[in-house]
């Protein structure tokens, strides 16, 4: 009966976690955590604008320090966004704008043809938008127009090539060996909690500077966290399990805990282990097999200690018979 109630109680926990960990691989306004290209700006031609590829390619950041008003045109030709001193304007008429909303440029509406609607999104003149002719493989080379003042043709030029992979094989290695070495010290209850509370704030420390990369004018670090809600979560959970388990038996807690780390960082994030362009900070691999390496770690070392807790003791009669039996 107390094997079923263990399966039952990390069951209900894993499917919470796995209903998520589709979703998961596209947190920061749907930009994937890794990709297999590498996007490059190679030039632009109005001084005082910079662009570049942010977020792993999933988005191109203008800045514009002119003075002068940019507008950067669509894939029609039209007006799509205009950056000057009064900031930053999103013309709302723009297929192009439409297609932005999301990473894969999917949605369809807007009229190019329509005078623009512009509506003010931000008040400094720094924008980020996904831009479906600089992202993907193959690889090649891409270009954005622009038109400065309303009156002057202006172009960013750049290519797509593809990434290195990482070794992933040799990632994947570790962290199962990781998960296993943490298993192994289910009998030491310290340890375990120092476990879940390194690696709960390891990725809980990923996630945060995650969010902080990926902030724009009109995205703040509020807007990305909130998308990256449930991952940061279970990383905070996982610290608070740790620390409670130094103060009292909570080993059944510690092991869904674990089992939510291990699947909707370790696994739904498991990207980073595959492709050669990161989209958070450079150290996310590690955060990566970490989670998963401790999350599952302590999920069988919970569910062990849990288990050893829970199994009926054997009566002392029972014991005492088989002495009393050899002594006739």
């Amino acid at each position: 009966m107390t094997v079923a109630r263990l399966v039952l109680a990390v069951s209900l926990g894993l499917v919470a976690v796995v209903l998520y960990a589709g979703p998961v691989s596209a947190h920061g306004a749907d930009a994937p955590v890794a990709v297999g290209y590498v996007v490059r700006v190679d030039s632009v031609s109005v001084s005082g604008v910079q662009v570049r590829a942010v977020e792993g390619g999933a988005r191109l950041e203008l800045v514009n320090r002119s003075g002068r008003e940019v507008v950067v045109l669509g894939l029609q030709g039209e007006e799509f966004l205009r950056v000057g001193v009064r900031g930053v304007e999103e013309n709302r008429q723009s297929p192009t704008w439409v297609a932005s909303r999301s990473i894969t440029g999917a949605a369809r509406g807007g009229n190019a043809s329509a005078a623009p609607e512009w509506h003010l999104v931000a008040s400094v003149p720094r924008v980020r938008w996904h831009d479906e002719r600089a992202r993907e493989l193959p690889a090649r080379a891409w270009s954005v127009p622009l038109l400065v003042d309303g009156r002057e043709a202006g172009i960013v030029r750049g290519t797509v090539a593809s990434a290195p992979a990482p070794q992933t094989g040799w990632w994947w290695a570790g962290g199962v060996l990781g998960a296993v070495v943490v298993g192994l010290l289910w009998r030491s209850r310290t340890v375990l909690a120092g476990v879940a509370v390194v690696a709960g704030l390891v990725a809980a420390g990923w996630i945060v500077q995650s969010a902080s990369l990926a902030t724009s004018p009109a995205d703040g670090v509020g807007v990305q966290l909130l998308v990256r809600l449930w991952p940061l979560v279970t990383a905070v959970g996982v610290v608070a399990a740790g620390g409670l388990s130094l103060f009292k038996r909570v080993d059944i807690v510690v092991a869904i805990a674990g089992a939510c780390l291990a699947v909707m960082v370790g696994l739904g994030d498991s990207a980073v282990f595959r492709y050669g362009t990161l989209a958070g900070p450079s150290w996310g691999r590690w955060a990566v097999v970490v989670a998963f390496a401790a999350g599952a770690g302590l999920a069988v070392a919970g569910g062990v200690r849990w288990y050893q807790q829970a199994a009926p003791a054997e009566p002392e009669e029972r014991r005492e018979r088989p002495h009393q039996n050899s002594e006739k």
